[in-house]
């Protein structure tokens, strides 16, 4: 993992650190614990994420931090041999920090096309001929 991508998960680990007493509360439903996990953690660690460039390391890293957040909301020890599976199916979800993204990125991309004329980049990016190689596309589930 390169510097800025270290940083911005240190920064959503410390501050899902500092709301544990919410990830932990017994008066929030888990509804409203995913929304706060959202607004809050997701918010942080996916600033500039536009940027990243994405390999099997980063995107193990992001899976195992994003499985290691739903734990926590509920508060399943890391003795309990629980798998992530079984997690999501009890959190009700499908793993999410990948395909947002992806998805950004692809919405950065967007950008760039319709900004033809001012981006060097656009022209990298028309110029090389494997880029299909490059990048995996992934049914975003949106």
């Amino acid at each position: 993992m390169r510097q800025p991508e270290r940083n911005r998960k240190s920064k959503a680990v410390q501050l899902s650190n500092r709301m544990g007493a919410v990830f932990k509360s017994h008066n929030l439903t888990l509804d409203t614990k995913m929304r706060l996990l959202r607004c809050y953690v997701f918010s942080v660690l996916f600033y500039g994420v536009e940027s990243w460039t994405l390999n099997e390391t980063i995107s193990n890293k992001l899976n195992a931090f994003e499985m290691w957040l739903y734990r926590r909301i509920l508060k399943i020890p890391w003795t309990a041999r629980i798998t992530n599976e079984n997690v999501l199916k009890r959190m009700n979800k499908n793993k999410e920090i990948m395909n947002t993204v992806k998805a950004r990125k692809l919405q950065y991309l967007g950008h760039i096309m319709r900004n033809e004329n001012r981006y060097e980049l656009l022209q990298a990016i028309k110029s090389s001929e494997s880029i299909s190689e490059d990048y995996k596309v992934e049914e975003y589930p949106g």
